[in-house]
């Protein structure tokens, strides 16, 4: 039947018109055993995008469309619908040659009117929403900007927090026999300023490869596992980015409190009562903080042990 097709085609090129008499040799071919496969369908397709649309009778396109309707609409798997298949497959071949002509067009307008379904991909755009979708999506890269920025500031914050380090190691070799209280407060301090620009360059550096991965392509190579990763890597929308984020940010507010009641001169109960106030929100943040993470892990093992479940 094939064969058939090809020499129909092979004279039709020949001739360089589509007549209506080749049109009812391509109609008797296609229905010699009364079904059309998709073998009958790419022919179809391929002859359709090599003719030339000037020298085409009316018949042809009225063919076409009954032709393709009949594959994707009175097959046994999905009768009367468009499965995802189908779809994926009328989608290929419609988008191969870059646009939607005339006879698709009518081709999708039938489908609509016939189909139980129709399926979003299907859905017809044209040259100007395709160009642009293009250009909005390639604009994900100008994240890279906030990429860059945040590994540079993470770097800069590490090199500030590990030279105050060193130099308050200096004076703590240097001052090792003084008993002055002060003094050690003063050192405690700028240990505790070099842990918070840690801390905020660790947030910097979460951000920075949590909008990598969200935007731009994961950081792992294929053959990784997601299970070898580091927890807080494991991000897969911009609430997991926010989650990890806010962690990380409660850690600096809680040093940079402790930081702030190392140098604050308690002189009376007041000041000592707004302390243990203060004391008592932070923990109360860290209990909420930490269920939270608590109920997140035990949604995620249920998840998994149903899918395990539910696996044949």
């Amino acid at each position: 039947m094939i064969d058939n097709l090809k020499k129909i085609k092979k004279q039709i090129v020949a001739n360089g018109v589509l007549s209506v008499e080749d049109v009812n040799l391509l109609r008797a071919a296609l229905y010699e055993d009364g079904k059309i496969t998709r073998e009958k369908s790419d022919f179809l397709f391929d002859f359709k995008d090599m003719v030339n649309k000037d020298r085409v009778v009316p018949d042809f396109a009225e063919l076409f469309i009954e032709a393709i309707s009949s594959y994707l609409l009175e097959d046994e798997d999905s009768p009367g619908e468009i499965d995802d298949k189908e779809a994926k497959w009328l989608r290929a071949k419609i988008q191969k040659k870059g646009f939607y002509d005339k006879i698709d067009r009518k081709l999708i307008e039938n489908l609509k009117k016939k189909a139980i379904n129709f399926p979003e991909i299907l859905n017809h755009k044209n040259k100007a929403s395709r160009a642009f979708e293009s250009v909005l999506y390639i604009s994900r890269y100008l994240t890279i900007l906030a990429v860059i920025g945040s590994i540079l500031s993470s770097i800069a914050l590490f090199l500030k927090g590990s030279y105050l380090v060193i130099q308050t190691l200096i004076k703590f070799y240097e001052r090792l026999n003084f008993t002055d209280g002060e003094e050690y407060e003063k050192l405690l301090a700028d240990f505790v300023t070099s842990v918070d620009l840690y801390l905020f360059a660790m947030v910097l550096i979460i951000f920075g490869m949590g909008i990598y991965e969200l935007f731009i392509n994961k950081i792992d190579p294929v053959e990784r596992k997601t299970d070898a990763r580091p927890s807080w890597l494991q991000i897969t929308s911009i609430d997991e980015l926010k989650s990890s984020l806010g962690k990380v940010i409660l850690m600096i507010l809680i040093v940079s409190f402790f930081k702030h009641s190392i140098e604050i001169n308690y002189e009376n109960t007041k000041d000592l009562l707004y302390l243990a106030l203060g004391v008592i929100m932070i923990a109360l943040s860290l209990y909420i903080a930490n269920k939270h993470s608590n109920g997140k892990k035990l949604i995620n093992e249920k998840d998994k042990i149903h899918k395990t479940s539910t696996r044949p």
